[in-house]
């Protein structure tokens, strides 16, 4: 490989287990990357072990008929796709008239050994037009003038990045540090290629590449299939690209400083590099539209590109996630959409973790020692509010009696309450009480019997709007009633509607203070007296004959007896109410 700068601040390199956090079909076994350490030549001498134990090279030939099963067209079984123009075409072989196996490392630079496992590795040839093949020579990749563009203009397929990585793998899996002339001493390098000499570049081109263009799931399932025997059971090689499984190696190989990316969420990073940010997406109330998705902006720090993983977890999504994502060199950001996923009435929660997963660090919170980054998601779905003027059960309808009121005894109280139930406890909304409107019969009574019941916000579940009814005493004799409308919906958030209106009926009698005066005409005569003694006669209070409000127990112990008879006979005896 190419002479790599001494690093001047500190790298930090370490064991990487192969088990990615997030699992996939094209995802390596458990176990192979295991022995995978280190940073600089120590990481490529290790991944160089673990590509090449087990390895089974196949002969040049094979590829004619293993090429079709690596590159097939997914929408036409018969064709395969060319590499660079994406073209498709019939993939059976025609002595390469339709298409011919493409060295992406090319044979006049060290690859000439017919009879070499690098000659005919599958992880380094793909198909191609003769035309294009023709056209490329032996070019190395990049965008100078004499070198070659990996995708052709028009070519749906963007190649850039896995030709990168097809070099990269080649010059770890058959090169060595000294960059030898000798046939498979590959290596890459800015410039210095030639015939007969196994360099091949431009490394500038192809680390920027790698980071622009990082691998998708068409380049992981192509990794898989030249591995699997399931998947191309007669040319699979049992080997690997390590750095379309990895592509954080890429950098601690030949990287030409120490990380110094930071990535953080929402205004700054924290000394470690960790940042996080709440994303809150409710509450609102069942019947609510569906949440919408919010974007928060992922920012990156440092002049180095690097790699990182977008995990999550719990009821939470985002756009995009998963492993093997990729910043370019410079300062820069993307933009993550981020959601949650609900299912009725609940509570949800969810995390969204950024790891960047370079494996050098030019200094605290950068490259592998800057700290992940948390976007953390919750969502609140209530159920709708439960009125009710009573606490224990549901009331939407009340009447309170005061019963008789003796004339200018002042203002009488009763309690009055609006109670939000729980419908769905610990997720029920808030309540609103919209108005409250009295008619009252005579339609003077709405100025003697009032309430502090009033409008009001948000009545919390359990909770209570707490009022009182009054009497005001200070009024003519006479029987008063006020039924109050008391209109009610659920606190003001997405998917509120009207509740049920509660109906509460108010309701008393104010009695001059004479208490046999039982007709209130201010005498107690003979035509009280018919009154009392037909109260009288029933004795009981609780009796549904008895007047309204038993004015004839003038003692007010619930029954009409020798007692109330006593006071009435004082009162009749003085026949003038004072």
């Amino acid at each position: 490989m190419q002479n790599r700068p001494r690093y001047t601040a500190l790298i930090l390199g370490l064991t990487f287990l192969a088990g990615a956090a997030i699992a996939d079909p094209y995802d390596p076994p458990a176990n192979y990357y295991s022995g995978v350490t280190g940073t600089g030549a120590t990481l490529k001498a290790s991944i160089r072990t673990a590509i090449s134990t087990g390895f089974i090279s196949r002969d040049y030939g094979d590829a004619r008929y293993g090429l079709p099963v690596t590159d097939p067209d997914p929408l036409n079984a018969a064709n395969l796709i060319q590499v660079y123009n994406g073209a498709s075409v019939p993939s059976v072989w025609d002595l390469g008239v339709t298409w011919n196996r493409e060295h992406t490392w090319p044979e006049s630079y060290g690859n000439t050994s017919t009879s070499a496992p690098q000659y005919s590795d599958l992880h380094m040839l793909r198909p191609c037009s003769n035309s294009v093949n023709s056209s490329r020579g032996n070019k190395p990749y990049g965008l100078d003038a004499g070198l070659w563009d990996p995708t052709q203009a028009g070519s749906p397929i963007q190649y850039r990045g896995e030709c990168s990585r097809a070099i990269f793998y080649a010059a770890t899996r058959y090169g060595d540090p000294a960059g030898s002339t000798t046939t498979g001493n590959f290596v890459i390098v800015d410039s210095g290629w030639g015939t007969g000499i196994s360099k091949m570049g431009k490394l500038s081109y192809l680390l920027q590449w790698h980071y622009q263009y990082p691998p998708d799931e068409r380049e992981r399932k192509r990794n898989q299939t030249v591995y699997s025997s399931a998947l191309n059971p007669l040319h699979y090689q049992n080997n690997r690209n390590p750095f379309v499984d990895h592509p954080e190696y890429i950098w601690a190989i030949w990287g030409n400083q120490a990380n110094n990316s930071t990535l953080y969420v929402g205004n700054a990073p924290s000394g470690d590099g960790s940042s996080a940010v709440n994303v809150s997406f409710g509450p609102v109330i069942t019947g609510a539209p569906a949440f919408t998705t919010q974007n928060i902006t992922l920012n990156k720090l440092g002049s180095t590109p690097t790699t990182y993983d977008i995990t999550v977890s719990g009821a939470a999504t985002c756009s995009p996630s998963g492993p093997r994502q990729a910043f370019v060199y410079n300062p820069t950001s993307r933009v993550l959409t981020v959601g949650v996923t609900t299912a009725g009435i609940g509570a949800y929660s969810g995390s969204i973790t950024i790891d960047n997963t370079d494996l050098t660090s030019a200094g605290s919170g950068q490259g592998l020692a800057d700290g992940n980054d948390t976007i953390s998601v919750s969502a609140t779905i209530l159920d709708h509010a439960s009125p009710s003027l009573a606490s224990g059960a549901p009331a939407t309808s009340q009447t309170i009696d005061f019963g008789n009121i003796s004339a200018n005894s002042g203002i009488h109280t009763l309690p009055a309450s609006v109670f939000n139930r729980s419908s769905t406890i610990g997720l029920t909304a808030g309540l609103d009480i919209d108005s409250v409107a009295g008619v009252g019969t005579p339609v003077s009574s709405t100025s003697i019997i009032t309430t502090t019941l009033a409008p009001a916000l948000n009545i919390a579940e359990g909770g209570a709007a707490i009022g009182q009814v009054s009497l005001d005493s200070a009024n003519p004799a006479g029987s008063y009633q006020v039924v109050y409308t008391i209109a009610t919906s659920d606190q003001n958030i997405p998917g509120a509607i009207a509740r049920p209106s509660l109906t509460l009926t108010v309701l008393g009698t104010i009695i001059t203070a004479c208490p046999g005066d039982l007709n209130h005409d201010n005498y107690v005569d003979d035509s009280d007296f018919v009154l009392f003694s037909d109260a009288y006669s029933l004795l009981d209070c609780a009796d549904p004959n008895m007047p309204a409000g038993c004015p004839s127990d003038l003692n007010h112990d619930g029954v009409v007896d020798d007692s109330d008879f006593v006071l009435f006979s004082d009162a009749y005896s003085q026949l003038l109410c004072p």
